[in-house]
Protein backbone atom coordinates (compact mmCIF):
# COMPACT_ATOMS: atom_id res chain seq x y z
CA UNK A 1 0.00 0.00 0.00
CA UNK A 2 2.80 2.41 0.88
CA UNK A 3 4.15 2.10 -2.68
CA UNK A 4 0.88 3.32 -4.17
CA UNK A 5 0.50 6.19 -1.68
CA UNK A 6 4.07 7.41 -2.15
CA UNK A 7 3.70 7.11 -5.92
CA UNK A 8 0.60 9.31 -5.91
CA UNK A 9 2.25 11.94 -3.69
CA UNK A 10 5.56 12.07 -5.55
CA UNK A 11 4.11 12.11 -9.06
CA UNK A 12 1.50 14.71 -8.11
CA UNK A 13 4.27 16.87 -6.66
CA UNK A 14 6.14 16.54 -9.96
CA UNK A 15 2.96 17.43 -11.85
CA UNK A 16 2.88 20.81 -10.04
CA UNK A 17 5.85 21.86 -12.15
CA UNK A 18 4.08 21.08 -15.44
CA UNK A 19 2.63 24.19 -17.03
CA UNK A 20 0.66 24.26 -20.25
CA UNK A 21 1.48 27.94 -20.76
CA UNK A 22 4.80 27.51 -22.52
CA UNK A 23 6.37 30.72 -23.78
CA UNK A 24 7.70 30.65 -27.31
CA UNK A 25 11.45 30.04 -27.20
CA UNK A 26 13.79 32.62 -28.62
CA UNK A 27 16.62 30.21 -29.21
CA UNK A 28 15.78 26.54 -28.83
CA UNK A 29 14.20 25.40 -25.59
CA UNK A 30 13.40 27.93 -22.85
CA UNK A 31 13.35 27.34 -19.10
CA UNK A 32 9.59 26.66 -18.91
CA UNK A 33 9.74 24.01 -21.60
CA UNK A 34 12.78 22.41 -19.97
CA UNK A 35 11.03 22.15 -16.57
CA UNK A 36 7.93 20.73 -18.26
CA UNK A 37 9.89 17.99 -19.99
CA UNK A 38 11.90 17.08 -16.90
CA UNK A 39 8.71 16.84 -14.82
CA UNK A 40 6.83 14.81 -17.42
CA UNK A 41 9.80 12.47 -17.89
CA UNK A 42 10.01 11.97 -14.12
CA UNK A 43 6.31 11.12 -13.93
CA UNK A 44 6.60 8.79 -16.92
CA UNK A 45 9.60 7.00 -15.40
CA UNK A 46 7.99 6.55 -11.97
CA UNK A 47 4.64 5.30 -13.28
CA UNK A 48 6.27 3.04 -15.86
CA UNK A 49 8.75 1.65 -13.32
CA UNK A 50 6.09 0.69 -10.77
CA UNK A 51 3.99 -0.93 -13.50
CA UNK A 52 6.87 -2.70 -15.24
CA UNK A 53 8.44 -3.96 -12.02
CA UNK A 54 5.28 -5.60 -10.68
CA UNK A 55 5.17 -9.37 -10.31
CA UNK A 56 1.88 -11.25 -10.08
CA UNK A 57 0.02 -8.08 -9.22
CA UNK A 58 -3.54 -8.10 -10.52
CA UNK A 59 -6.03 -10.89 -10.97
CA UNK A 60 -5.15 -11.43 -14.64
CA UNK A 61 -1.34 -11.47 -14.45
CA UNK A 62 -1.16 -15.26 -14.72
CA UNK A 63 -3.78 -15.26 -17.45
CA UNK A 64 -1.64 -12.97 -19.57
CA UNK A 65 1.34 -15.26 -19.10
CA UNK A 66 -0.84 -18.02 -20.53
CA UNK A 67 -1.81 -15.75 -23.43
CA UNK A 68 1.84 -14.99 -24.19
CA UNK A 69 2.67 -18.70 -24.13
CA UNK A 70 -0.26 -19.65 -26.36
CA UNK A 71 0.42 -16.84 -28.83
CA UNK A 72 3.99 -18.02 -29.37
CA UNK A 73 2.96 -21.61 -30.00
CA UNK A 74 0.02 -20.69 -32.21
CA UNK A 75 -2.74 -21.91 -29.91
CA UNK A 76 -6.19 -20.33 -29.92
CA UNK A 77 -6.39 -17.24 -27.70
CA UNK A 78 -9.35 -14.89 -27.03
CA UNK A 79 -7.23 -11.76 -27.49
CA UNK A 80 -7.36 -9.44 -30.49
CA UNK A 81 -5.29 -10.09 -33.60
CA UNK A 82 -3.40 -6.80 -33.33
CA UNK A 83 -2.35 -7.64 -29.79
CA UNK A 84 -1.30 -11.15 -30.84
CA UNK A 85 0.83 -9.91 -33.74
CA UNK A 86 2.52 -7.31 -31.55
CA UNK A 87 3.29 -9.87 -28.84
CA UNK A 88 4.64 -12.34 -31.41
CA UNK A 89 6.96 -9.66 -32.86
CA UNK A 90 8.29 -8.76 -29.41
CA UNK A 91 8.82 -12.42 -28.59
CA UNK A 92 10.73 -12.90 -31.84
CA UNK A 93 12.99 -9.96 -31.01
CA UNK A 94 13.55 -10.52 -27.30
CA UNK A 95 12.76 -14.17 -26.63
CA UNK A 96 9.59 -16.18 -26.29
CA UNK A 97 9.83 -16.50 -22.50
CA UNK A 98 10.67 -12.87 -21.72
CA UNK A 99 7.27 -12.13 -20.19
CA UNK A 100 8.59 -9.38 -17.92
CA UNK A 101 9.62 -7.37 -20.96
CA UNK A 102 6.18 -7.82 -22.51
CA UNK A 103 4.48 -6.48 -19.39
CA UNK A 104 6.97 -3.60 -19.31
CA UNK A 105 6.35 -2.73 -22.96
CA UNK A 106 2.60 -2.41 -22.49
CA UNK A 107 3.18 -0.42 -19.30
CA UNK A 108 5.32 2.09 -21.22
CA UNK A 109 2.75 2.39 -24.00
CA UNK A 110 -0.15 2.89 -21.58
CA UNK A 111 1.63 5.49 -19.47
CA UNK A 112 2.99 7.42 -22.46
CA UNK A 113 -0.32 7.84 -24.27
CA UNK A 114 -2.21 8.50 -21.04
CA UNK A 115 0.15 11.34 -20.09
CA UNK A 116 -0.08 12.70 -23.62
CA UNK A 117 -3.88 12.83 -23.36
CA UNK A 118 -3.82 14.35 -19.88
CA UNK A 119 -1.44 17.10 -20.98
CA UNK A 120 -3.41 17.87 -24.14
CA UNK A 121 -6.93 17.86 -22.73
CA UNK A 122 -6.58 19.11 -19.15
CA UNK A 123 -7.40 22.63 -18.02
CA UNK A 124 -4.92 22.04 -15.19
CA UNK A 125 -2.47 19.19 -15.67
CA UNK A 126 -1.74 18.68 -11.97
CA UNK A 127 -5.45 18.68 -11.08
CA UNK A 128 -6.41 16.21 -13.80
CA UNK A 129 -3.39 14.03 -13.09
CA UNK A 130 -4.19 13.92 -9.37
CA UNK A 131 -7.77 12.82 -10.07
CA UNK A 132 -6.58 10.23 -12.57
CA UNK A 133 -4.43 8.71 -9.84
CA UNK A 134 -6.89 9.20 -6.97
CA UNK A 135 -9.78 7.63 -8.90
CA UNK A 136 -7.60 4.55 -9.36
CA UNK A 137 -7.32 4.54 -13.15
CA UNK A 138 -3.54 4.17 -13.18
CA UNK A 139 -3.60 1.39 -10.61
CA UNK A 140 -6.35 -0.44 -12.45
CA UNK A 141 -4.11 -0.44 -15.53
CA UNK A 142 -1.85 -2.88 -13.66
CA UNK A 143 -4.75 -5.31 -13.73
CA UNK A 144 -6.12 -5.12 -17.27
CA UNK A 145 -3.20 -4.80 -19.68
CA UNK A 146 -4.93 -4.62 -23.06
CA UNK A 147 -7.95 -2.69 -21.88
CA UNK A 148 -6.09 0.33 -20.52
CA UNK A 149 -3.95 0.55 -23.65
CA UNK A 150 -7.26 0.94 -25.51
CA UNK A 151 -8.49 3.52 -22.97
CA UNK A 152 -5.28 5.54 -23.47
CA UNK A 153 -5.80 5.52 -27.24
CA UNK A 154 -9.44 6.55 -26.81
CA UNK A 155 -8.36 9.56 -24.75
CA UNK A 156 -5.75 10.49 -27.35
CA UNK A 157 -8.48 10.43 -30.01
CA UNK A 158 -10.60 13.10 -28.28
CA UNK A 159 -8.52 16.12 -29.43
CA UNK A 160 -9.07 15.05 -33.05
CA UNK A 161 -12.80 14.95 -32.36
CA UNK A 162 -12.70 18.53 -31.02
CA UNK A 163 -10.78 19.63 -34.13
CA UNK A 164 -13.33 17.83 -36.33
CA UNK A 165 -10.56 15.67 -37.77
CA UNK A 166 -12.89 12.71 -37.86
CA UNK A 167 -10.67 10.48 -40.01
CA UNK A 168 -7.81 10.78 -37.49
CA UNK A 169 -10.26 10.27 -34.62
CA UNK A 170 -11.51 7.01 -36.12
CA UNK A 171 -7.98 5.86 -36.97
CA UNK A 172 -6.69 6.30 -33.41
CA UNK A 173 -9.73 4.53 -31.96
CA UNK A 174 -9.32 1.63 -34.42
CA UNK A 175 -5.65 1.32 -33.43
CA UNK A 176 -6.78 0.99 -29.82
CA UNK A 177 -9.43 -1.54 -30.83
CA UNK A 178 -6.73 -3.71 -32.37
CA UNK A 179 -5.46 -4.19 -28.82
CA UNK A 180 -8.90 -4.37 -27.15
CA UNK A 181 -12.03 -4.24 -29.28
CA UNK A 182 -14.07 -2.54 -26.55
CA UNK A 183 -12.55 0.74 -27.81
CA UNK A 184 -14.98 0.63 -30.73
CA UNK A 185 -17.77 1.65 -28.37
CA UNK A 186 -16.37 5.19 -28.23
CA UNK A 187 -16.99 5.76 -31.94
CA UNK A 188 -20.77 6.19 -31.60
CA UNK A 189 -20.71 7.31 -27.96
CA UNK A 190 -18.11 10.08 -28.30
CA UNK A 191 -19.58 11.31 -31.57
CA UNK A 192 -23.03 11.42 -29.99
CA UNK A 193 -21.71 13.25 -26.91
CA UNK A 194 -20.13 15.88 -29.16
CA UNK A 195 -23.46 16.69 -30.80
CA UNK A 196 -25.77 19.45 -29.65
CA UNK A 197 -28.55 17.76 -27.70
CA UNK A 198 -32.03 19.20 -28.06
CA UNK A 199 -34.61 18.53 -25.38
CA UNK A 200 -36.50 15.94 -27.39
CA UNK A 201 -33.23 14.16 -28.19
CA UNK A 202 -32.29 14.11 -24.52
CA UNK A 203 -35.69 12.66 -23.67
CA UNK A 204 -35.38 10.04 -26.42
CA UNK A 205 -31.91 8.97 -25.27
CA UNK A 206 -33.15 8.75 -21.68
CA UNK A 207 -36.03 6.50 -22.74
CA UNK A 208 -33.64 4.36 -24.79
CA UNK A 209 -31.31 3.97 -21.80
CA UNK A 210 -34.20 3.16 -19.47
CA UNK A 211 -35.40 0.48 -21.91
CA UNK A 212 -32.45 -1.59 -20.70
CA UNK A 213 -34.43 -2.25 -17.53
CA UNK A 214 -37.14 -3.93 -19.64
CA UNK A 215 -35.39 -5.30 -22.74
CA UNK A 216 -32.07 -6.20 -21.12
CA UNK A 217 -32.25 -9.85 -22.16
CA UNK A 218 -32.83 -8.91 -25.82
CA UNK A 219 -29.95 -6.44 -25.83
CA UNK A 220 -27.72 -9.06 -24.20
CA UNK A 221 -28.42 -11.52 -27.04
CA UNK A 222 -27.34 -8.88 -29.55
CA UNK A 223 -24.13 -8.27 -27.61
CA UNK A 224 -23.33 -11.97 -27.41
CA UNK A 225 -23.78 -12.22 -31.17
CA UNK A 226 -21.16 -9.51 -31.66
CA UNK A 227 -18.90 -10.66 -28.81
CA UNK A 228 -19.42 -14.44 -28.46
CA UNK A 229 -16.42 -14.93 -26.11
CA UNK A 230 -18.67 -13.87 -23.22
CA UNK A 231 -20.95 -16.89 -23.74
CA UNK A 232 -21.08 -19.30 -20.79
CA UNK A 233 -18.79 -17.16 -18.64
CA UNK A 234 -19.21 -15.67 -15.17
CA UNK A 235 -19.48 -12.21 -16.77
CA UNK A 236 -23.08 -12.98 -17.77
CA UNK A 237 -24.11 -12.75 -14.13
CA UNK A 238 -24.42 -9.00 -14.68
CA UNK A 239 -24.41 -6.41 -11.94
CA UNK A 240 -23.51 -2.77 -11.66
CA UNK A 241 -21.17 -0.50 -9.72
CA UNK A 242 -22.89 1.39 -6.92
CA UNK A 243 -19.69 3.31 -6.27
CA UNK A 244 -19.71 4.61 -9.83
CA UNK A 245 -23.40 5.47 -9.58
CA UNK A 246 -22.73 7.61 -6.50
CA UNK A 247 -19.66 9.21 -8.08
CA UNK A 248 -21.44 10.05 -11.33
CA UNK A 249 -24.40 11.42 -9.41
CA UNK A 250 -22.19 13.66 -7.25
CA UNK A 251 -20.35 14.91 -10.33
CA UNK A 252 -23.69 15.60 -12.04
CA UNK A 253 -25.00 17.60 -9.08
CA UNK A 254 -21.77 19.60 -8.90
CA UNK A 255 -21.92 20.42 -12.62
CA UNK A 256 -25.61 21.36 -12.49
CA UNK A 257 -24.93 23.73 -9.59
CA UNK A 258 -22.28 25.58 -11.62
CA UNK A 259 -23.76 24.86 -15.05
CA UNK A 260 -24.03 28.45 -16.25
CA UNK A 261 -20.54 29.41 -15.13
CA UNK A 262 -18.63 26.30 -16.05
CA UNK A 263 -20.50 24.11 -18.55
CA UNK A 264 -22.89 26.11 -20.69
CA UNK A 265 -21.66 27.32 -24.08
CA UNK A 266 -18.38 25.42 -23.84
CA UNK A 267 -18.11 22.57 -26.31
CA UNK A 268 -15.48 20.55 -24.47
CA UNK A 269 -17.16 20.86 -21.08
CA UNK A 270 -20.53 19.90 -22.57
CA UNK A 271 -18.87 16.85 -24.13
CA UNK A 272 -17.52 15.68 -20.77
CA UNK A 273 -20.81 16.55 -19.05
CA UNK A 274 -22.83 14.44 -21.48
CA UNK A 275 -20.46 11.51 -21.03
CA UNK A 276 -21.00 11.71 -17.27
CA UNK A 277 -24.77 11.67 -17.78
CA UNK A 278 -24.39 8.71 -20.14
CA UNK A 279 -22.25 6.89 -17.58
CA UNK A 280 -24.87 7.43 -14.88
CA UNK A 281 -27.60 6.04 -17.13
CA UNK A 282 -25.38 3.12 -18.08
CA UNK A 283 -24.74 2.08 -14.49
CA UNK A 284 -28.37 2.60 -13.52
CA UNK A 285 -29.95 0.79 -16.49
CA UNK A 286 -27.23 -1.41 -17.97
CA UNK A 287 -26.68 -4.00 -15.26
CA UNK A 288 -27.44 -6.74 -17.81
CA UNK A 289 -24.25 -5.90 -19.73
CA UNK A 290 -21.24 -8.21 -19.30
CA UNK A 291 -18.61 -6.24 -17.39
CA UNK A 292 -20.51 -2.98 -17.58
CA UNK A 293 -17.48 -1.10 -16.27
CA UNK A 294 -15.58 -2.02 -19.45
CA UNK A 295 -17.90 0.41 -21.23
CA UNK A 296 -18.35 2.76 -18.30
CA UNK A 297 -14.65 3.53 -17.92
CA UNK A 298 -14.51 5.11 -21.38
CA UNK A 299 -17.17 7.53 -20.09
CA UNK A 300 -16.16 8.11 -16.47
CA UNK A 301 -12.46 8.63 -17.17
CA UNK A 302 -13.30 12.01 -18.71
CA UNK A 303 -14.35 13.18 -15.23
CA UNK A 304 -10.66 13.94 -14.67
CA UNK A 305 -11.11 16.72 -17.25
CA UNK A 306 -14.69 17.68 -16.36
CA UNK A 307 -14.16 18.38 -12.66
CA UNK A 308 -11.01 20.54 -12.94
CA UNK A 309 -12.38 22.36 -15.98
CA UNK A 310 -15.66 23.12 -14.21
CA UNK A 311 -14.05 24.15 -10.93
CA UNK A 312 -11.54 26.50 -12.54
CA UNK A 313 -14.25 28.21 -14.61
CA UNK A 314 -16.29 29.28 -11.57
CA UNK A 315 -16.32 33.08 -11.58
CA UNK A 316 -16.75 33.60 -7.83
CA UNK A 317 -13.27 33.28 -6.34
CA UNK A 318 -14.46 32.00 -2.96
CA UNK A 319 -16.70 29.35 -4.54
CA UNK A 320 -13.91 28.35 -6.93
CA UNK A 321 -11.49 27.82 -4.05
CA UNK A 322 -14.09 25.81 -2.11
CA UNK A 323 -14.79 23.67 -5.18
CA UNK A 324 -11.09 22.91 -5.72
CA UNK A 325 -10.61 21.96 -2.06
CA UNK A 326 -13.78 19.87 -2.04
CA UNK A 327 -12.86 17.94 -5.19
CA UNK A 328 -9.32 17.36 -3.89
CA UNK A 329 -10.68 16.03 -0.59
CA UNK A 330 -13.18 13.83 -2.43
CA UNK A 331 -10.33 12.39 -4.48
CA UNK A 332 -8.37 11.57 -1.32
CA UNK A 333 -11.37 9.79 0.26
CA UNK A 334 -12.02 7.89 -2.97
CA UNK A 335 -8.39 6.82 -3.17
CA UNK A 336 -8.49 5.53 0.42
CA UNK A 337 -11.61 3.50 -0.39
CA UNK A 338 -9.94 2.18 -3.54
CA UNK A 339 -6.91 0.98 -1.57
CA UNK A 340 -9.21 -0.78 0.87
CA UNK A 341 -10.83 -2.71 -2.00
CA UNK A 342 -7.50 -3.41 -3.73
CA UNK A 343 -6.88 -6.43 -1.50
CA UNK A 344 -10.01 -8.15 -2.79
CA UNK A 345 -9.86 -11.47 -4.62
CA UNK A 346 -11.37 -9.95 -7.75
CA UNK A 347 -8.81 -7.10 -7.80
CA UNK A 348 -5.54 -8.37 -6.29
CA UNK A 349 -3.68 -5.10 -6.72
CA UNK A 350 -2.43 -5.36 -3.17
CA UNK A 351 -0.08 -6.40 -1.75
CA UNK A 352 2.36 -5.06 -4.32
CA UNK A 353 5.13 -7.50 -5.34
CA UNK A 354 8.09 -6.82 -7.57
CA UNK A 355 10.63 -9.03 -9.32
CA UNK A 356 13.43 -6.62 -8.35
CA UNK A 357 13.89 -8.12 -4.89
Amino acid sequence: MIVYIVLLLVTTAAAFFVSKQEALPVRGMNRRMFVNRISLCAIFFLLSAVSAARYYVGNDYGRYEDHFYNIWYGYVVPTERGFNVLVKCLQTLFGKDNYLLLFAFFAFVTVFFTLKALYTLSASFVFSFYLFMAFGYYYQSLNTVRYYVAVAFALCAIPYLFRKSYAKFVLVVVLGAMIHKSALVVLPVYLLADCHWKRWQTALLSVLAASGLVFGDFYLKMILYLYPTYRNTIYLEGGTSYVNIVRCLLVLLFCLFFYRDAIQNNRQMLFYFRLNVAALMLYLCGSFLPEVSRIGTYLTVTQVFLLPGAALRITDQRKRKAAVIGITAFGAVYFAAFLYKAYGELVKLLPYHTWLF
